[in-house]
């Protein structure tokens, strides 16, 4: 079995196993009879999730520009990499206690987090693989192929253009520090709060509308009253819902199933965006600033390769062999590299393929006259990553208060329709 199918099935039954853990926990809750518990424990479960989520993501991204930072410091003092990467190793915190404590941290919800991802994909286990793999001959990059993760794209790219012109150092020093954009792990916690939320107070309208307001009902038909409209307009959406507006029948039938479905894919649908660069380039809204952000990276990563390569057929030929992008961005610049080979203008190729706007056409075209054409690449794909960041964040200052206040709506909406039944009897009967 090779490394990638291996990785591949671990990862799938860790998916497995975070599905079916919490669901086998919920249904043992249920057959004894502590449907309370198990609806607490399947809130907490999923905040905790998105806690630990988000808290990996913030740790990769922090090992990564510290494993960036030792390999320029690295090549900077001209030092053997594969003895600094063992003193680093043997550096790096270890210890029972620390062992225990993420031992308790990943097992606390499910136990097959550490049993699976931890022993497999922990960050030492990679740096010691990659130094296994210089230790036998292996270049840099290809090593770092084998583990990924430990440096991210641009790193990658840096190194693969130093290997290939023998300078690694000033290759690196091209790549800023903290160059990637946080705002996705910024984000993140924003929306996984809403999202739970959401979660919660639809719980507590599914509990209210099945066991309470069956109640409110025979009360009030014993009194001759009638119900308030609030209330009477949420027990109509929640019937219509229930079976989409059919008494019986097939789609009656299969309603229940549907929202059961829709409840399990949701959390997967939402997460998908941070996983695949396809569903990021389509998804609604999203993928408008994710274009930008990704034509900035591109622009940027070309004119560090220019820097080291004379021709732009071959730098292009050169970042599709890095693999630094896949799914349409990869067919973009499969396009780009045939339209340069049949001999149309660069800025004319960029623009028609998506890689550059409109408005920055000019100033390519000039840059080539003045023989700068590294450095303006780079900058406009500076500019456009600050433009994609921007845009990012009047998106979440927009959405997030909006978001809010549609969720206070709904919440106070099926509070009103929980309380009102209760005043009204008390001023009947007073």
């Amino acid at each position: 079995m090779n490394k990638k199918l291996k990785n591949i099935i671990l990862f799938i039954a860790m998916i497995m196993a975070g599905v079916l853990f919490p669901l086998f926990v919920c249904v043992v809750l249920c057959i004894a009879s502590l449907q309370f518990f198990a609806f607490y424990y399947t809130m907490f479960f999923f905040a905790f999730s998105i806690w630990a989520l988000v808290s990996f993501f913030y740790y990769r991204h922090v090992r990564q520009e510290e494993f960036h930072n030792l390999l320029q410091s690295t090549f900077e003092a001209d030092k053997p990499i594969v003895q600094i990467l063992k003193a680093y190793l043997t550096d790096r915190p270890k210890g029972y206690f620390r062992e225990i404590i993420i031992i308790g941290f990943l097992s606390i919800m499910n136990p097959a987090y550490y049993l699976i991802y931890y022993r497999f994909w922990r960050f030492d286990k990679r740096v010691a693989g990659v130094i296994e793999l210089l230790e036998q001959g292996f270049p840099l990059t290809k090593a770092l192929r084998e583990f990924p993760g430990l440096v991210s794209q641009e790193v990658f790219l840096a190194l693969s253009l130093g290997e290939s012109s023998g300078n690694l150092s000033s290759c690196l020093s091209m790549i800023g520090r903290w160059h990637k954009d946080l705002f996705w792990l910024i984000v993140l916690p924003r929306m996984a709060y809403l999202f739970f939320m959401v979660f919660a107070s639809l719980n507590v309208a599914i509990f209210f509308m099945i066991f309470i307001a069956p109640k409110y009902e025979r009360i009030f038909k014993d009194f001759d009253f009638s119900l308030p409209w609030v209330t009477t307009m949420l027990l109509e959406v929640f019937n219509w819902l229930s079976t989409f507006g059919h008494r019986s029948g097939i789609i009656a039938d299969i309603a229940p199933l549907f929202w059961i479905v829709v409840v399990i894919l949701a959390p997967f649908l939402l997460m998908l965006p941070f996983w695949s660069m396809t569903a990021r380039w389509y998804f609604p809204i999203v993928g408008s600033i994710y274009r930008i952000h990704l034509q900035g990276n591109f622009l940027k990563m070309l004119g560090i390769t220019l820097q080291g390569q004379v021709v732009i057929t071959k730098a292009l030929s050169f970042l599709e062999d890095a693999h630094c992008f896949s799914g349409p961005s990869k067919k973009k610049l499969a396009q780009l590299n045939s339209s340069l080979k049949l001999g149309l203008p660069l800025e004319e190729s960029l623009y028609n393929s998506g890689w550059l706007p409109i408005s920055m056409k000019p100033f390519i075209r000039s840059s080539q006259k003045v023989n700068n054409l590294p450095w303006a690449l780079a900058e406009v794909g500076n500019q456009r990553l600050r433009l994609a960041s921007l845009f990012a964040q009047r998106f979440s200052l927009v959405i997030f208060p909006l978001l809010m206040l549609l969720l206070g709506v709904m919440i106070g909406f099926i509070a009103i329709a929980m309380f009102m039944p209760l005043i009204k009897m008390l001023v009947e009967l007073s």
